[in-house]
């Protein structure tokens, strides 16, 4: 799962300026945070993530503090980053609470690659920054991301996860820097999450350390055989939320994020071992541990991946094209991603699938960009399309729908209160030639009165 939640102003930085000092991680255990990303490189920045380091740059400077890097820099208001979390799903972190040793490394690992497979994509397709003249011209650049895995909800229910800082400060090409659109990152949100999932569910798959076979539920995956009421019993902190979003008497998204922030709590710092430790313990009275934990592993089938590859592809062509005639390629990562869940398919697999299909694939036709995205549509629904079209621009010669005077006279004798402009609008539909009309009006304007007039006509007819 993928939230994106904006960094701005030098007081919300302070809570991830904690994230990066060494006190945070002696009192709760968690990995010191990690830089990724082309633009960490170009900036300097390697390993792990300096406190100072990290202020300078979400400041707007250069990590040494020498340097601006973007034209508000320093300022107290100024958009500081974005927070991308990563989120596994409910069965892998109840699944990875129950491990120990090598096991439990694969999975942390597992979750490391797939995240960075998803920062790879938003870095590569969705960073743009603006410069010139009233910032006209878009050019694409690299980005600095601290990387920090946590374990842990606020509820002290396990929860692994990474928060992904993205600092508001591109790399171009010729080395310059500025601002990132963020415009872009967010679209793309959807896309990046399903990448992530769709290659955290194949390397638990495929690690000797792991084998767990996964499925594929809605659009996102959990693994086969871990017990649903020890998850149910490690979900408090989504149990906090639900029982305020009931209180409340809202729902919708936004009022789970309100729901979110009303019932967040202080995080207390608890070490993992210990955490380990009363996670197993609960897992025990549930009667699913490190033994039924072992009974599911190394159990992952056998997948023709060429053969899952073609499949998940034609799934996600039919399932864009029954909501939406065209589609980008944005559009086809997300799908591909969300249907390559539990077909042993990763991010390479899924950027490959794509770029094949997009060049070899004679059933996809590219029309053209829009807004400077490149839409593409299937060979059906073009002809579909086609005939739709054709079918219409053939009704507008039809002269077999049209009334008579003496019906449109009846009609509108029995609405003695019908206006002149809503007489001209039942003349419209009524008596010209064709079998499609278009009628627009504001609201309140009396277009369902003067519906009533057309069907009097017809029906005098």
């Amino acid at each position: 799962m993928l939230s994106i939640a904006q960094m701005s102003g030098a007081g919300q930085g302070d809570y991830y300026l904690e994230l990066a000092t060494e006190d945070y991680y002696l009192k709760g255990g968690e990995p010191p945070g990690i830089w990724e990303g082309k633009g960490a490189e170009e900036l300097g920045l390697s390993g792990e993530v300096r406190a100072e380091d990290l202020k300078n740059i979400l400041n707007g400077y250069s990590p040494d503090g020498s340097k601006e890097l973007v034209q508000n820099a320093g300022k107290e208001n100024r958009q500081s980053g974005w927070d991308l979390t990563f989120s596994a799903p409910k069965s892998v972190s109840t699944a990875w609470s129950q491990s120990e040793g090598e096991q439990r490394t694969a999975f942390q690992e597992a979750h490391k690659e797939a995240v960075k497979k998803a920062l790879n994509y938003i870095e590569n397709e969705a960073v743009t920054t603006r410069r010139g003249q009233g910032g006209t011209e878009k050019e694409k650049a690299n980005i600095a991301i601290a990387t920090f895995e946590h374990g842990t909800s606020r509820a002290q229910d396990p929860s692994l996860h990474t928060h992904a800082l993205v600092v508001n400060a591109g790399v171009r090409a010729d080395g310059s820097t500025g601002s990132i659109e963020s415009r872009q990152i967010f679209s793309h949100k959807m896309a990046a999450g399903a990448v992530y999932r769709a290659e955290l569910a194949k390397r638990i798959e495929n690690d000797q350390r792991l084998g767990i076979e996964s499925e594929k539920t809605r659009t996102w995956f959990e693994l086969k055989g871990v017990d649903k009421g020890l998850q149910g019993e490690f979900s408090k902190r989504r149990k906090e939320v639900e029982k305020e979003l009931e209180s409340s008497g809202f729902s919708g998204a936004k009022a789970s994020k309100v729901a979110t922030l009303n019932t967040r709590k202080v995080k207390e710092h608890v070490p993992r071992d210990e955490l380990f430790k009363q996670w197993q313990k609960i897992g025990q009275e549930h009667n699913w541990s490190k033994k039924e934990l072992k009974e599911i592993t190394n159990k992952s089938p056998v997948r023709d991946i060429e053969k899952e590859k073609s499949e998940a592809f034609k799934a996600s062509v039919d399932k864009i094209t029954q909501h939406q005639s065209h589609f980008s390629r944005r559009d086809l990562v997300r799908n591909v991603a969300e249907e390559a869940q539990g077909r042993g398919i990763g991010a390479d697999d899924i950027f490959s699938s794509i770029e094949q299909n997009l060049a070899k694939n004679s059933e996809i036709i590219q029309l053209g960009r829009v807004n400077g995205e490149l839409r593409y549509t299937t060979k059906e629904m073009l002809e579909l399309e086609s005939s739709m079209l054709e079918k219409v621009k053939q009704s507008k010669q039809s002269d077999t729908l049209k009334v008579s005077d003496k019906s449109l006279e009846k009609a509108f004798n029995s609405r003695s209160e019908i206006s002149d402009e809503q007489k001209n609008a039942v003349v419209h539909i009524t008596q010209k030639a064709g079998s499609i009309q278009a009628v627009s009006g504001m609201a309140g304007t009396g277009k369902s009165f003067m519906l009533g007039a057309v069907k009097e006509a017809y029906e005098a007819e």
